[in-house]
């Protein structure tokens, strides 16, 4: 057993003895999502077993940044995703994460549930949930490994990848030493890393300098509350021509400012509603103010949806001890 879960090793059990994994991740997957999905997909099948990666968005795309994941082309739409044994959901700390193949996951035989996010939902007959992991990558590995897999630089691309987005570049909270021993071990497999790096972190479409300087251009700051936040529409995306999954650094740029603790970047969704990606420098808890929100993810990471961008400064100012502004 690791990391002290009690279902650790009949989660280890149940995969080995499993023929079929469909293999779901959270909908607008990142890059842990992504490489652990892949990483655990092309580890199993090196143990005989047949894979469906997927995650519950029609229709389905991998973000530009993540093509080069080995076996990214495999992911499988949701409506093709087969009634596997065994259902192996990913980097998911609740159920309704999972989009359109929630009730399917709930309908499943065997669920296994594997995540690093704190107050996971335990949504599954297994639930392998460890808090002080810097991802879920982290936990696919140590359990592809007690699987007897044998690694190999496809895999260990994959996993690599999802620990290093998950830690931003080994630079949050969550880099332990364990886990840069972890990703050395990794890196001996003749991973990329500087490849990987330049491709996830420092590659963008031109339209994407436009983009960041319509949402520099509009964003707010409240120096009291310790508070940036900014915003992008969909009339944004159609003018710089910058898909929606292309965006997702845009909040790391936002919250750099040192003038601030906290950080929003409010997103328009097709559906009308905006979706809200949180950053905390700490001490504050953004995922306690996403949870509060309906939302989740980690503590200094995190996001909810709302109705308006004023519905979100408002909710995350009451949040902070604040009422909102102007």
């Amino acid at each position: 057993m690791r990391y002290d879960v009690g279902d650790w090793d009949k989660a280890v059990e149940v995969l080995g003895d499993a023929r079929e994994v469909a293999i779901v991740t959270h909908v607008n997957p990142d890059g842990d999502a992504l490489g652990s999905s892949l990483g655990a997909s092309l580890g199993l099948r090196k143990l005989g077993k047949r894979t469906y990666p997927s995650w519950g968005t029609s229709p389905l795309s991998v973000p530009p940044n993540y093509l080069y994941l080995p076996g990214s082309d495999g992911f499988v739409q949701p409506a093709e995703l087969p009634d596997a044994d065994l259902w192996l959901a990913l980097d998911c700390g609740a159920a309704d994460r999972l989009g359109e193949l929630e009730e399917r996951t709930s309908r499943a035989q065997h669920v296994i549930n594997v995540d690093h996010h704190a107050g996971n939902t335990e949504f599954g007959d297994l639930n392998v949930v460890v808090t002080g992991a810097s991802s879920t990558a982290e936990l696919v590995t140590r359990l592809l490994i007690d699987c007897g897999v044998d690694m190999d630089r496809d895999i260990a691309t994959c996993l690599y990848t999802g620990i290093v987005t998950d830690t931003g570049r080994f630079q949050y909270s969550n880099t332990s030493p364990g886990v840069l021993h972890l990703a050395a071990d990794l890196l001996a497999f003749d991973v990329p890393a500087a490849a990987i790096a330049l491709e996830v972190f420092e590659s963008s479409p031109f339209g994407y300098l436009k983009l960041l300087g319509r949402v520099l251009e509009r964003a707010v700051l409240d120096e009291d509350a310790g508070f940036v936040y900014s915003w992008l529409t969909l009339e944004d995306l159609e003018v710089t021509k910058v898909a929606p999954e292309e965006t997702e650094k845009v909040i790391d740029v936002v919250r750099s400012t040192r003038s601030a603790e906290v950080a929003a970047l409010i997103k328009e969704q097709p559906d009308g509603t905006y979706r809200v990606s949180l950053r905390s420098k700490g001490p504050t808890s953004v995922g306690e103010i996403a949870r509060v929100n309906g939302g989740g993810g980690h503590e200094l990471a995190a996001g909810f949806t709302a109705s308006s961008v004023d519905a979100a400064t408002t909710a995350i100012l009451s949040a902070l001890g604040r009422r909102a502004v102007g």
